[in-house]
């Protein structure tokens, strides 16, 4: 079976294709990310397995959270995706996506990002055996909220760059890993686990995980 995820939360969007046997992965530049971007990688993808889109089985996205234009045109992209190839369609959470890739079974971590405006997005996931058990769920913090609520002593995963916005202790900084950001090889690994025993989604069921309402800045003229 071939399977597509888009990861589209973060600051590097990534296209990833897996036919079982083979998995090619692109991952794209800039923080700003476009459909244009995605449908040529994915075909790239396709060309390099030697797979056609007729091949698709399986679409699976990340829905954040993350950032509001990359979840809004990766999910928008899965959507057509699937709708044009009849392939089954299933939304993944981005930081169960890290969890399940990082962790071994029974190993905890923190999932920290940079929200803007003076905010964390934060969450606490268990590795289990056949999945994530989400024990804190995704939310918004300031860096006084967040430092309460830290747990010891449990690796932290993130983006480089959110230790400042977190304002983390030397001793929490040891245990950041910012070289975990999701990845869309990451919600392979977790995503066709979901197809098998959950099945697919209707498109108006994948959504993305937004923390708080979108505020658009108004452009200076």
């Amino acid at each position: 079976m071939t399977f597509v995820a888009f990861e589209t939360s973060t600051r590097r969007p990534s296209v990833a294709v897996s036919n079982g046997e083979r998995t090619v992965t692109r991952t794209l530049s800039g923080e700003r990310v476009h459909a244009s971007d995605l449908i040529p990688a994915l075909d790239a993808a396709l060309g390099e397995l030697g797979e056609a889109p007729g091949a698709i089985e399986g679409v699976l996205v990340g829905t954040g959270p993350g950032s509001y234009t990359g979840l809004r045109v990766g999910i928008a992209t899965a959507r057509g995706l699937a709708r044009s190839t009849g392939a089954l369609l299933r939304g993944v959470p981005s930081g169960e996506a890290v969890a399940f890739e990082r962790l071994e079974p029974g190993e905890r971590c923190v999932y920290l990002l940079d929200a803007r405006g003076g905010e964390l997005c934060c969450a606490l996931y268990e590795r289990v055996a056949d999945g994530v058990r989400v024990e804190h769920a995704p939310r918004a913090l300031g860096p006084d909220a967040l430092a309460a609520w830290l747990p010891p002593h449990i690796p932290i995963f993130g983006e480089p760059g959110v230790t400042e916005a977190a304002a983390l202790s030397p001793e929490q900084c040891t245990r950041f890993d910012g070289k975990a950001p999701p990845g869309a090889e990451a919600l392979l690994a977790l995503g066709r686990g979901l197809l098998a025993a959950l099945g697919g989604q209707a498109a108006h069921e994948v959504e993305p995980l937004y923390l708080r309402p979108f505020a658009a800045r108004a452009r200076r003229r």
